[in-house]
């Protein structure tokens, strides 16, 4: 046992002696690694070496956690601000600015158009849009550069004068020939009356129909003119060609508003001064029925209630609404005194008055543009209705030789009734010979006789 023992404690001597010879040896070569790794410290995070040689774990953690945020995280907030190129920017963008050109020149101040489709600039010279042949603009001046400054939507821009004609070149629209001046032809008119005089005249729309059409309603001239000229057409159905005459006579007086007279006053001037607002087609689903009859109404009730109330009467003669309420007795002054007592083609007044989506769009146009005059054509006949003999009434026959007839003091619900209650000057002139719907080979004569009507009432309140 003492040998094994003496044997076992030489071999631990022996183990402890190899030990403490590594030690030494690993520690003197740590005292000299500093020398060699503290200047790699420099450059690289890295760098805690010299101290693990005292103690590994006192020394490691501290060195590692003093050192990442001083060499990684100062470095990298401090050079990112210093790269950014944002001031630069913002310095270097102002001196390329170009100027605005000069636009001294001759006024023009009245509607012109381009001899072709054209580019149309800034007022640095920068394309903006194309201008379209065919279309109005109002051209404010001639600049001396070789440019003229015209207005496009919103925005003032120049085009090469030597593009510009103050000669209307824009297409004829409103065809006269269709014998059924259709609400669609209307409607694709409108628009396109709308897009080639877009500078003095505007579409809008009053309402719907019972069969969802739009009641639209024109302004044609100065939007913010004092004096208003109000104007209906197609109250009653089969009345349709008041609608076409009337179309022609808008696209008339856009074509003619910078270049055309009427007694000595240029249109521009009296339409600048006394605004037109009409509606063209106050009842499109009746004059759709007296057109087509009821196949062309789209709501399957109305449709089919349309055949029950007609009582077999030819659907030509058609003078109510899509529910069979004659707009025209509808107003309130006077409602339901005569005329029919159920639903059918003419003069049944309602249940209500203003019950009707048409009577309520008239009545909502005329509170908000608040008209001077109003005048209502119908037809048909040659004759003309008014309350008493009037400035306007005497200037009317002169001009169409219709026959007058004093409406009277008592009501029957009709437009007229709710303007005369209101003291708002109307009249009414009744175009053609009867019986409506008039001949197609009346057209050419109403259009003559009727033409220069409403620039005449608007020239009275200049």
């Amino acid at each position: 046992m003492k040998k094994t023992l003496k044997t076992l404690m030489l071999i631990a001597i022996i183990a402890m002696g190899i030990n403490l010879t590594e030690i030494k040896a690993e520690t003197m070569g740590e005292i000299t690694i500093p020398e060699t790794t503290v200047q790699e410290a420099t450059t690289i995070p890295e760098t805690t070496t010299p101290q693990e040689a005292t103690t590994i774990p006192e020394t490691t953690m501290p060195q590692e956690t003093t050192v990442i945020p001083e060499t990684t995280v100062p470095q990298e907030t401090t050079t990112i601000p210093e790269t950014t190129a944002k001031p630069e920017e913002t310095t270097t963008v102002q001196p390329t600015t170009k100027p605005d050109v000069d636009t001294t020149g001759k006024n023009v101040k009245k509607g012109g158009y381009v001899k072709k489709n054209v580019s149309a600039y800034n007022l640095k010279l920068e394309k903006v849009t194309e201008v379209e042949k065919g279309v109005r603009y109002y051209v404010y001046k001639e600049c001396n550069n070789g440019y003229s400054l015209i207005k496009v939507g919103n925005q003032e821009l120049l085009v090469e004068t030597k593009y510009i004609t103050y000669k209307c070149n824009a297409k004829k629209i409103v065809n006269t020939s269709d014998k059924k001046y259709s609400y669609s032809d209307m409607k694709v008119d409108l628009k396109k009356l709308e897009k080639a005089y877009g500078s003095i005249l505007k579409v809008d729309i009053a309402g719907k129909s019972l069969d969802k059409r739009n009641l639209y309603y024109v302004t044609l001239g100065n939007a913010k003119a004092k004096k208003t000229v109000y104007v209906e057409t197609s109250v009653h159905a089969r009345e349709y060609m008041n609608t076409k005459f009337m179309m022609k006579v808008i696209e008339d007086y856009c074509r003619g508003y910078d270049t055309k007279k009427y007694k000595g006053k240029k249109y521009s001037t009296i339409f600048n001064n006394v605004k037109l607002v009409i509606m063209p087609m106050v009842n499109p689903d009746g004059v759709t029925i007296s057109q087509y009859g009821p196949k062309k109404i789209r709501n399957a009730k109305l449709r089919e209630n349309l055949y029950k109330i007609a009582g077999g009467v030819d659907f030509k003669i058609w003078k109510a609404n899509a529910r069979g309420i004659d707009i025209n007795r509808n107003y309130a002054e006077g409602f339901d005194r005569g005329g029919a007592k159920t639903p059918g083609h003419k003069q049944y007044a309602g249940k209500t008055p203003i019950s009707e989506p048409e009577t309520k769009a008239q009545v909502s146009v005329v509170e908000k543009v608040k008209p001077d005059v109003v005048i209502c054509y119908h037809q048909a006949g040659e004759v003309m209705y008014h309350l008493n003999h009037t400035k306007l009434s005497n200037m009317l026959y002169s001009m169409t030789h219709y026959t007058h007839i004093i409406s009277g003091q008592t009501h029957y619900g009709t437009f007229s009734d709710y303007l005369d209650a209101r003291n708002i000057l109307n009249c009414t002139l009744e175009t053609g010979l009867t019986p409506a719907p008039v001949k197609n080979s009346m057209y050419k004569k109403i259009y003559k006789t009727n033409k220069d009507v409403l620039v005449a009432v608007a020239k009275m309140y200049l």
